[in-house]
């Protein structure tokens, strides 16, 4: 099973005859440099929170924990740049394009998201060297995702409980962005309920989970100040933009 389908556009199993594929940085593919709101492992929490807000994104099917890039869907806004070296990138993308997949029938197969690195910034490494070992490069995207699979459960179990204790509640983000009346309007995601409106639930939540949950709680709560730091990352974006826009109305 893939975690997040979403996130990937054609995966593929490993096989023994990619030793002529290469894979390039993360950062190198547009759908880890541009994607808005990006699932997380609660574990990546602490580290995550100095950057984008935790939250969760309400779908139809099930509530994903997740973090906030930008207030833009178009890759723009992102206060904080999208590279493995700066700490900015969540397990998930820092796999890419190793696909993060849970265990299936006794197997451990690998799988890979086979599309194309629009901006490499090197020759990139092979999937596979010749005696069909994985190489360094494909061996740290495969950690990446095996720390994923190992928190995951836990990180569902999380957010199962704050769900059925009602402990979630919605943060709709309303914001003006430019002079020109653009606005940004993003109305499926929650977040934990102040102590003081669930205390008697939070509690039950910490006793079950103990201080793994409560050091998540804290970094969930912190990051959300860091809405202020996307908007006004969003802002400017849009005004780098205008002179370009206005210039195209004049020709």
């Amino acid at each position: 099973m893939i975690y997040w389908n979403e996130l990937y556009e054609n995966p593929r199993r490993l096989a023994s005859d990619w030793g002529h594929s290469r894979i390039f940085a993360p950062e190198a593919y547009a759908h880890v440099r541009t994607r808005q709101l990006v699932p997380i492992a609660h574990t990546e929490a602490l580290t995550l929170a100095a950057h984008f807000p935790i939250c969760w994104r309400l779908q139809k099917d099930r509530v994903d924990l997740c973090i906030l890039r930008s207030l833009l869907d178009d890759g723009r806004g992102h206060a904080a740049r999208p590279t493995s070296a700066a700490g900015t990138l969540p397990l998930v993308l820092r796999a890419f394009p190793v696909i993060a997949t849970a265990p299936s029938g006794g197997t451990d197969d690998i799988w890979i998201d086979d599309i194309v690195a629009d901006r490499p910034t090197d020759i990139g490494a092979p999937l596979l060297m010749a005696d069909g070992r994985l190489s360094r490069g494909a061996s740290l995207r495969v950690q990446s995702a095996a720390a994923l699979r190992q928190a995951i459960d836990q990180s569902r179990r999380f957010t199962e409980a704050l769900v059925d204790g009602q402990l979630l509640e919605p943060w709709p983000l309303d914001f003006e962005l430019g002079p020109d009346g653009q606005r940004v309007r993003i109305d499926d995601l929650q977040v934990v309920r102040p102590a003081a409106q669930a205390h008697a639930g939070l509690l039950r939540f910490l006793h079950a989970f103990g201080a793994e949950a409560a050091m998540f709680l804290t970094a969930h709560r912190i990051s959300l100040f860091r809405i202020a730091i996307l908007l006004q990352a969003a802002r400017a974006a849009i005004a780098k933009d205008a002179p370009s826009r206005e210039l195209a109305s004049i020709t």
